[in-house]
């Protein structure tokens, strides 16, 4: 497995309460660049630390790349998709919450991606609240994310969708955890009718002992569809 490659997992020290450590690499007036270090499954029972790079919005929102990433980092995503028969988007999305840890992103190798929405159009798609509508042409179909995990424990939250546009437009789609304290959302362009499949998921801390609500948004120009689950944290 690709993942086995990364680093030896046996001797890693204790990540803080919050999942992560964060370490700044630029500064920039409208918001640093950092390189977030957390851990991940390595598809062995063990775990793996990884690095993403994240610029920071505001407060607990920060903006990825997908295909501006450490070499590492790019590999997992890689093998991370290839569990499902995917391969990683290279689009940009947006990570948010107070518990949000890491954010990734994989669409079906048939799939051809459209042009990467801006930050500013992503934040944009998600202003209004998504009514759920269907029909035979135009259609959203998600599955969100459902599970368990422990308290104080990381989890990745994933999510699964399919939809079809007759005409030429955006796409837009978010995965949220507890009421969007853990969410990961993004968006791309089509210059023409298209047809997408996809799965978004979120890395997230575990919190208190109980039941957290997760959704998956996903509209095209005609359609919406909205999908509820929850993660059991016991």
């Amino acid at each position: 497995m690709l993942a086995t490659t990364f680093l030896l997992s046996a001797a890693l020290t204790a990540l803080p309460m919050a999942g992560y450590i964060d370490r700044i690499v630029e500064h920039h007036a409208d918001g640093d660049v950092i390189l977030r270090t957390s851990e991940h499954s390595d598809f062995n029972g063990s775990r793996i630390r990884l690095q993403q790079k994240l610029r920071r919005l505001s407060g607990n929102k920060f903006s990825i790349d997908f295909s501006d990433q450490p070499a590492a980092t790019k590999t997992y995503h890689e093998a991370l998709c290839l569990e499902s028969g995917m391969r990683p988007s290279t689009g940009r999305g947006i990570l948010g919450g107070e518990n949000a840890i890491a954010a990734w992103s994989c669409v079906s190798s048939e799939t051809r991606e459209g042009t990467p929405a801006t930050i500013e159009e992503i934040e944009r798609a998600f202003d209004e609240p998504a009514s759920s509508q269907d029909n035979w042409t135009d259609y959203a179909r998600t599955a969100a994310p459902s599970g368990s995990a422990a308290p104080g424990q990381p989890f990745f939250a994933i999510g699964s969708m399919n939809v079809k546009s007759s005409v030429a437009g955006a796409v837009s789609y978010s995965v949220s955890v507890d009421d969007r304290r853990c969410y990961a959302q993004s968006a791309e362009r089509h210059a023409g009718a298209f047809e997408l499949s996809a799965q978004t998921g979120v890395n997230c801390s575990g919190t208190r002992p109980g039941s957290l609500n997760t959704e998956l948004r996903a509209c095209v120009p005609r359609a919406c569809g909205l999908s509820q689950g929850s993660y059991r944290i016991r």
